[in-house]
């Protein structure tokens, strides 16, 4: 089962038809973020540090222009679904991650767009909310380009480091570069949270 998967994988990966597949995979996730693209990032880095296929930069630079279309495709549907928005309960997960997203917004625009980038939930409320109260777009599409590159950019790389390190089974590699990467998004908001408590203090 195991031989199969990863031929299954390796047929996948080596194919030109990848890469348009990563860019819709991409985007769905960014309107619908069901199941986090940055498990194709990582399952790609890993392939590519192991096996060589795909192309990485590549991989990072198709992430990243599929990642700003998405984004900016859930800002000018802001001022439509901000209703439904509204009617998320406050004490669930999405409803917790919308709170963030204002809260952060209200203090820190630039750092809250590029953050909420490695945040399912809280980057898709964050181009919402910016969508529906008028935020500049052009502002927008600078800061959510960088915060797009840098997403692409380390979600690729760490699978390609697990990939790298794990050349003879790049199943396990995956694991490691995606568990690599889920760590890093939760040092990105433990940073935030720390940043914000120095704030408040100084502010005090």
């Amino acid at each position: 089962m195991t031989d199969q998967l990863v031929a299954w994988v390796e047929t996948l990966m080596s194919a030109v038809v990848f890469y348009p597949v990563l860019s819709v995979v991409v985007i769905i996730d960014c309107i619908l973020p069901l199941i986090p693209s940055e498990t194709i990032l990582a399952l790609a880095g890993a392939w590519s540090g192991s096996r060589g296929t795909p192309e990485l930069v590549l991989v990072i630079v198709t992430a990243t222009l599929a990642a700003i279309v998405g984004d900016n495709l859930c800002y000018f549907f802001g001022t439509r679904l901000i209703s439904l928005v509204e009617k998320i309960p406050g004490n669930s997960k999405r409803g917790k991650a919308l709170a963030w997203a204002r809260k952060n917004l209200n203090e820190r625009d630039v750092s809250t767009i590029i953050i909420a980038r490695f945040i399912p939930w809280a980057r898709w409320f964050v181009t919402i909310i910016l969508g529906s109260v008028g935020y500049s777009w052009p502002r927008f599409l600078l800061w959510d380009s960088i915060g797009a590159l840098i997403w692409a950019t380390q979600a690729t790389l760490l699978g390609y480091l697990g990939g790298w390190l794990f050349q003879d089974q790049p199943l396990i590699g995956l694991v490691v570069g995606a568990t690599l990467g889920i760590v890093f998004g939760f040092f990105l908001q433990w940073m935030s949270r720390i940043w914000e408590k120095r704030r408040s203090t100084s502010t005090a």
